[in-house]
């Protein structure tokens, strides 16, 4: 959960670099191109890494989720019932992180229309 967090602001950290980079590029339309290429790509690489959190996310609920059941089926309630709110905290946490993401996408998104919107502007005005 805390590499998911670190990784969440790193990626911010990224894009608020490649927007104010983008801010000084654009005189050059070559290098405006490339900075939209760059975000694009960067973009995916979130939308993979979002796939890749949400499938360990579920396999460690799934996994918890099996734990339980075994501790139901040896009889031992207080461990199923340690487990479930284990389980329900993790989830709570999964949410979360989940929900953090899906925002970081649409600021980047968003941040990546713009430079686009810039970009189109700056060649209608002929900068």
């Amino acid at each position: 959960m805390k590499a998911l967090k670190l990784s969440a602001v790193l990626v911010a950290g990224v894009f608020v670099l490649a927007a104010s980079g983008l801010a000084y590029a654009t005189d050059d339309p070559g290098t405006v191109k490339q900075e939209i290429a760059s975000d694009k790509a960067a973009i995916q690489s979130q939308k993979s890494e979002m796939k890749e959190h949400a499938e360990s996310a579920k396999s460690e609920e799934t996994a918890l989720k099996s734990q339980i059941k075994d501790a139901k089926q040896a009889g031992d309630k207080e461990k199923a019932k340690s487990l479930r709110s284990d389980l329900k905290k993790t989830h709570q946490d999964n949410v979360k992180d989940r929900r953090q993401d899906v925002k970081d996408l649409h600021e980047q998104r968003k941040e990546n229309k713009q430079d686009r919107r810039a970009a189109r502007q700056a060649r209608r005005t002929g900068n």
